[in-house]
């Protein structure tokens, strides 16, 4: 049975696989492009949460058991990840905030930063990588006094299309007419557009799952709206703007 000291140092070297897989400049845009890449290549994945994990795994060659001492998890859900990047949980022997920082400000959203939704009681959650920088966009329903509206691009793997936009299209869904709602869609890793909202401040205050005044309104606390809480975050080897 390993030691305390032991498995400090195996967390340790975890951790290092992570932050010397690229130069700190480089490794946000290094997590985008790896994501980008799986959405070419049209890849078979279950969730947002397994894309994340496959992408460490690509960029770091990291395995199993590196993921498990880095996260706690050799695959961890969605619900998982968010806990880790609010630091409700984090892996023992590290300090808080050393896995994930949270990105608070829409102003400081870069490309390769996670977007997590937590999970509650009748939805898992989800896991989105962040390919570009969010997009300030016209206020379209549903509008919310007081918050902007951004256009957030996006790689993740689901079997829900995020909207027909053919302004902010989900390059999974091909409709039978052009700028028609009724298609065909490609379930798995792809590229789409989430919409963010942020208060005058630019803090973080909502989301919907497509950029279409269809989508619903999810808060991030609070009883007036549905909430979905979700935290953009830049794991421990990028840099903050």
């Amino acid at each position: 049975m390993l030691s305390n000291a032991a498995r400090l140092l195996m967390v340790s070297a975890a951790a290092s696989l992570v932050a010397l897989g690229a130069a700190p400049a480089e490794a946000c845009q290094d997590i985008a492009d790896e994501a980008l890449a799986l959405a070419a290549a049209q890849t078979p994945l279950a969730s947002g949460a397994s894309l994340f994990t496959l992408i460490q795994k690509n960029i770091w060659q990291v395995n199993n058991t590196d993921l498990s001492l880095l996260w706690g998890s050799s695959s961890p859900s969605s619900a998982f990840y968010y806990d880790n990047a609010v630091d409700l949980i984090d892996t023992t022997g590290t300090d808080p905030g050393d896995d994930f920082t949270p990105v608070t400000g829409v102003a400081d959203i870069a490309p390769g930063d996670v977007l997590v939704i937590d999970a509650t009681g009748n939805y898992s959650g989800h896991t989105a990588i962040v390919t570009g920088v969010p997009q300030p966009i016209t206020a379209i329903n549903p509008k919310i006094s007081g918050y902007t509206q951004w256009a957030l691009p996006i790689v993740d793997s689901t079997t829900s299309v995020h909207g027909c936009s053919t302004v902010f299209p989900d390059g999974r869904f091909v409709a039978s007419t052009p700028g028609s709602c009724t298609g065909t869609f490609r379930g798995g890793v792809g590229t789409a557009f989430m919409r963010i909202y942020a208060d005058a401040t630019g803090a973080l205050t909502g989301h919907t799952w497509s950029v279409t005044s269809g989508g619903t309104f999810y808060a991030q606390s609070g009883t007036t709206y549905p909430v979905r809480s979700f935290v953009i975050a830049r794991v421990q080897s990028c840099p903050l703007l």
